[in-house]
């Protein structure tokens, strides 16, 4: 199977989990290849079979047969919209769905929006490719009258289980089992929400109880959700669906309801070491050992007059943002802090904080997230966001001071201004750490959103280099880092230029390879193309240059 872009799970708005999604455009990535799968159309038929489920036979009779084999079989359900049932084809136990057709208003909707047989197809291989437990997907096949899907058929393995509802009302199993039953089901269901995937229609007959545990089934009603506000309310509704006239004993039904509560609660669960607290229209997070009496100075309503203060001092920083640095004393120890104050870029991002974190909350998530996975960020104490209603107005982040730091640009200019054997062999070293820095944040998939290097500090401990990674509200960890994300950040490093050498290039590049072993047969390609995008690049920064000057001539 073709390797698995794992990156559409991921959400832009959400915590350090999350980026882009995709629509089921996407999901097509996501499909066997032709190797294992077979797609026919005959007649008004349009296929797709796993070639496993078809091997030794000829396809076409079974689509043909279809509606007599269903007919044949064992009736699982008949409902006014779809048919169930259980058969067997080429030695195989099988259950096929068959969707039927509503009128042309319902085969119009289901023509734009994708079948419901091929969105549970779709859905039912993503699943595997996330472990999470579902029938195997083996055909859909699509009745087509014109350009309009008619009716469709998905054909599923059949599972050996009862459905959780009447597991759970059967008197032959122990209230310890059910109890049990319960509460792996909420574990496979925590492994799908974690993914921003919500069921759509998760009462307790959508669940089997199989040996292996929990199964889910009737997948076509899932979304794979892109913003933070839908999945939050398509999720509140997968829970009160869940539990929801479940009809169990006091008991169960007690103990599903507290499962369910406290997933509610862990999905707004506080990172480690954080506390929340409210000032005025101020929602705060904020480090436990923090002393709180300094929170109010740092939240002035007049914030750029503290830069007169002695304890506040103005620092340089982009048009977009101003950093205040200042020393508290506490603990007997004088702290010295930076205060990054977002300023709004439009009206429209008022609006955009409804879908997605503040750009102080998506640095304070990135940062966490990058310390989780080993790489170095200055320490973040807070997070500060002014809601006097719907909208986050204003939006800081506090983070601790970095000692005896510099970024890595400054570096190497004072390394290239300074010539010698020792400044030549120190620049080898910092490049080759650096590189093996950045190879192993792109092996762990993570994407950083401004990796010029001024925006990564360096610090040398006993021979051995610290790389501390700042201006992180575009960082984000991906499940698979898409190509052109990674050819951004090497452009980025690359359009460095003052004392780098070829030789320094091909150093840091082959350092880089040895991290990331799996693209190691593109590296002639993508050379290609990070040195075609960084010669574009400079070329129109030097024009513009040129432009500037000639103006002021």
């Amino acid at each position: 199977m073709a390797e698995f872009p794992f990156q559409f799970f991921i959400k832009r708005n959400l915590s350090n989990r999350r980026a882009e999604l995709l629509t089921f455009r996407g999901l097509k990535k996501h499909l066997l290849t032709s190797e294992r799968s077979l797609s026919i159309r005959h007649g008004e038929y349009m296929a797709e079979l796993d070639r496993d489920f078809c091997a030794g036979t000829e396809p076409r009779d079974f689509i043909e047969q279809i509606d007599t084999l269903i007919d044949a079989g064992k009736i699982l359900k008949k409902g006014d919209a779809s048919y169930v049932s259980r058969i067997t084809w080429n030695n195989k136990n099988i259950v096929v769905k068959r969707y039927d057709h509503k009128g042309l208003i319902h085969s119009l909707r289901h023509t734009i929006k994708k079948s419901r047989a091929r969105k549970g197809w779709l859905f039912a291989h993503l699943l595997g490719e996330l472990n999470i437990a579902t029938p195997r997907a083996l055909a859909y096949i699509e009745q087509r009258k014109g350009l309009l899907v008619w009716e469709s058929y998905l054909v599923m393995e059949y599972i050996e289980g009862p459905r959780l509802r009447c597991f759970l009302r059967d008197d032959n199993v122990a209230e310890r089992v059910k109890l049990d039953g319960i509460r792996q089901t909420l574990k496979l269901l925590d492994r799908l929400w974690e993914y921003c995937i919500t069921h759509g229609d998760l009462k307790h007959l959508n669940v089997l109880v199989t040996e292996n545990g929990p199964v889910l089934i009737d997948l076509d009603g899932m979304i794979v959700h892109r913003w933070e506000l839908f999945y939050r309310n398509k999720l509140s509704k997968d829970m009160k669906r869940f539990i929801k006239k479940t009809g169990i004993s006091p008991a169960l039904d007690n103990y599903c309801q507290l499962l369910i509560s406290s997933r509610k609660s862990s999905h707004k669960k506080l990172p480690d070491g954080f506390e929340k607290m409210k000032i005025n229209n101020w929602v705060i997070l904020i480090r436990k050992s923090f002393p709180k009496i300094n929170i109010r100075n740092m939240l002035a309503e007049n914030l750029p007059s503290s830069e007169a203060q002695d304890h506040f001092v103005r620092v340089p920083s982009s048009r977009n943002a101003r950093v205040f640095k200042f020393d508290i004393s506490f603990d007997g120890t004088n702290h010295s802090f930076y205060l990054k104050y977002y300023l709004s870029r439009s009206r429209l991002e008022y609006v955009k904080h409804f879908f997605r974190p503040s750009r102080a909350g998506r640095a304070f998530n990135a940062t966490l997230m990058l310390h989780k996975n080993g790489f170095d960020a200055p320490v973040v104490i807070g997070l500060f966001e002014r809601r006097p209603g719907p909208f986050c107005t204003d939006n800081l982040l506090l983070t601790e001071d970095v000692k005896n730091t510099g970024s890595i640009s400054q570096f190497l200019t004072d390394i290239y201004q300074n010539s010698g054997k020792d400044a030549m062999t120190k620049k080898r070293d910092l490049i080759e750490a650096f590189a093996k820095t950045i190879g192993q944040m792109h092996a762990k998939n993570i994407f950083h959103g401004d990796l010029r290097l001024g925006n990564v500090l360096v610090v040398g401990e006993q021979q051995k280099w610290r790389f501390f990674f700042i201006d992180n509200e575009r960082t984000k960890k991906f499940y698979c880092l898409p190509n052109r994300l990674r050819l951004k950040n090497l452009v980025q490093i690359n359009m460095f230029r003052s004392g780098i050498t070829n030789t320094d290039r091909l150093r840091f590049f082959k350092e880089y390879w040895a991290e990331n072993r799996s693209i190691k047969t593109q590296k002639t390609a993508l050379i290609k193309k990070v040195l075609r995008k960084t010669n574009h690049r400079l070329s129109k920064k030097k024009g513009f240059a040129e432009l500037i000057y000639n103006l002021f001539l």
